[in-house]
């Protein structure tokens, strides 16, 4: 009986809670909108003139432009296998190598996978095969087992 006191005044409470935090948030609404209505006001204006140069490297652009509109949805390409191992630790160092080359490059993308019987971690999206040994060179201190694999890569990994 005194469980169900107590588990009813828990629910009190929370009920109260819940309805404090919503008349906090309607008030905040409300400045927020108060805010985003006033005027702007500047007290200065600097005015900044910048040229920005993109620089491709490979024929990626190229690739994917030609293969935009073809019926294929994949394109030759090649990826750099960081990891493979058959072993019974083989999945937890899979994802304890997609780890560790996540934080050294986090710009690059990478692609865990199994296939019977091995565990693989794959890297990169190369268009050529100079763009992977590029690619491979900067894995290599870390990777020393690293190798250059062919691969289809579907168009819509060049836009991640």
């Amino acid at each position: 009986m005194r469980a169900v006191f107590t588990i009813i005044a828990l629910l009190v409470a929370l009920s109260a809670q819940a309805q404090s935090d919503v008349i906090a948030n309607t008030s905040s609404r409300k400045k927020i909108k108060a805010h985003l209505a006033a005027p702007a006001q500047c007290d200065s204006v600097t005015i900044v003139r910048e040229t920005v140069q993109i620089t491709e490297h490979g024929d990626a652009a190229t690739i994917v432009g030609n293969n935009l509109e073809a019926t294929t949805k994949a394109v030759n390409g090649y990826r750099i296998m960081i990891f493979m191992s058959n072993s019974q630790t083989a999945r937890r160092d899979a994802i304890a190598a997609q780890e560790n080359f996540l934080a050294l490059f986090p710009q690059e993308q990478s692609y865990l996978s199994y296939e019977n019987p091995y565990f693989k971690v794959a890297v990169g999206n190369c268009t050529s095969q100079e763009e992977a040994i590029t690619l491979l060179g900067r894995l290599r201190g870390t990777f020393p087992k690293a190798f250059i694999m062919r691969e289809n890569i579907e168009i819509g990994e060049f836009a991640r």
